[in-house]
């Protein structure tokens, strides 16, 4: 006790950091155990907005959309249809991607879900 951060601190350090960055460095690790032992002043300003409503469309499971599709089908339809969308132009493949997209929204109504605030930062690290 006493070494924890605070919300503000752990927030700082998740920000300071992107997904990328740690990606990044990541896949330049070479393999094996790796000591750390550093210190980071993390300094500025973090700004947290209200908590809002946001209507989500609950998520679809489109692989059992598909795999109950494909069952009414025999496997002369299921094979042509492969065919096709190995060489669908790319054009075509979007239109149909934003038609299986509002589907799939009609399947599952819209619900309202408790989204916390909007954390905005401006901060930065450096090792001490």
């Amino acid at each position: 006790m006493g070494n924890e951060l605070t919300a503000a601190e752990t927030v700082a350090l998740g920000k300071v950091v992107s997904s990328d960055a740690v990606k990044k460095a990541s896949s330049g690790l070479a393999t094996g155990e790796h000591g750390v032992d550093f210190v980071v002043k993390v300094s500025g300003t973090l700004k947290k907005g209200n908590d809002y409503d946001q209507r989500i469309v609950a998520k679809a499971d489109p692989w059992t959309l598909l795999a109950a599709s494909l069952s009414h089908l025999n496997g002369v339809t299921v094979e042509s249809l492969v065919r096709e969308a190995l060489t669908a132009d790319p054009e075509l493949v979007k239109s149909l991607k934003k038609n299986a997209a509002d589907a799939l929204g009609k399947l599952k109504a819209p619900t309202t879900t408790k989204c916390n605030g909007k954390v905005t930062t401006n901060v930065v690290a450096s090792k001490t």
